[in-house]
Formats: C-alpha cells, sequence, structure tokens
C-alpha cells in the first residue's frame, strides 16, 4: 500500500502536525526506493502559499521518513533546475555512501577471516585499511589489538586496546590482553 505521500504529484507543497509544530515540505522525487523532499524547518505558524516567504529551508533535498497522522496540501510548483541539481548531488552522496559502507563491511570482513586463520599481519593491514571507515565500530580495534600482540607490537596493541576500553570498559577480554602488552612491553 501506498503512503500519502508517494500520491501526491511532484512539487507539491504539504505539511504535517506534530505536537505544536507544523513541518512543511516539498515532494521532489518519488521513487520505489525513496522518496525526495525539500524540508523547511518546523514551525508554529500554519503553512500556506500566501505566507510562504516566512518559511525557511533546512534541507534542499532529504529523504522524507517522517511519520504523521495526516497531511495537508496547500499548493504545488514546478521543480526547479536547481532542485534538479540537489536531487542529482543527493544521489551521487547516497550512492559513495553506499559504496564506502560496501568496502568496509568487505575489508572488515575479510580482516575477521584473516584473524581467525592467525594471519595476523593481513589482518592488521586490513584492520587498518578499514579503521577510517567506521572508528566507532570498536571490534576492529579490539582484534587489530590482538593481532598486534600476537606480533608483539605491543604499543601499537596498547593504543587499540585503550581506544577499545574507552567505549567499552567492561570488556574483559580486552582487560586482560591489555595487561599483558603491558607486562611484556617492559
Amino acid at each position: 500500500m501506498k503512503s500519502a505521500v508517494e500520491l501526491l504529484p511532484v512539487g507539491t507543497y504539504f505539511y504535517f502536525r506534530k505536537d505544536s509544530l507544523y513541518y512543511l515540505f516539498q515532494l521532489l522525487e518519488v521513487s520505489p526506493n525513496q522518496i525526495l523532499a525539500q524540508t523547511f524547518w518546523s514551525t508554529t505558524n500554519v503553512p500556506s502559499m500566501d505566507k510562504f516567504y516566512q518559511f525557511d529551508v533546512k534541507s534542499a533535498c532529504s529523504e522524507f521518513d517522517e511519520q504523521f497522522d495526516e497531511l495537508v496540501e496547500i499548493g504545488k510548483e514546478e521543480i526547479t533546475a536547481e532542485q534538479q541539481k540537489e536531487i542529482i548531488q543527493f544521489r551521487k552522496i547516497k550512492a559513495s555512501k553506499v559504496a564506502r559502507e560496501a568496502g568496509f563491511l568487505t575489508l572488515k570482513r575479510e580482516a575477521l577471516e584473516a584473524f581467525e586463520k592467525g594471519e595476523y599481519r593481513e589482518a592488521v593491514r586490513l584492520f587498518s585499511l578499514a579503521a577510517p571507515y567506521s572508528k566507532y565500530d570498536i571490534e576492529l580495534y579490539e582484534k587489530r589489538g590482538l593481532s598486534y600482540l600476537k606480533l608483539g607490537q605491543y604499543a601499537d596493541a596498547l593504543a587499540d586496546f585503550d581506544y577499545y576500553l574507552i567505549h567499552d570498559p567492561e570488556n574483559e577480554i580486552v582487560r586482560i590482553a591489555m595487561n599483558e602488552a603491558i607486562s611484556k612491553k617492559k
């Protein structure tokens, strides 16, 4: 079943109310995978086309995934050439993000496989390539730290364990490995 937004013609301005605020959008594109809209800053003023100049754009193009009870159409304007450029730019950025995420997941999977096989130099190399893509995926730092420990690179192991423990201070495996690295570094 299609949502109410998917049934609107492209270019339609619409809003919905949540709590005491009004949320205004212009529908830019509808595809099977996503809905793109120009988003305006929420306001306490009821949106209308004759008061349109009062509303400031929050995002020239973004995915519309808002939850609402009921929407109200207030008008329609053709999509401008500038808005078309924003749509193209949004698509490029999203495609690049998807590609980066896929690349990261491939690197992480290969790094974990190398780690499990005991190929610690290769694991370190692959974890190091993956790390800039997701600095909050702390499993990378745990496994790379353990790989460094196996390779006798205690200072590098300690750096990774220290970073890991900032995010998960209760991990007993990492604490034990860190103590081992400290004792062997001396």
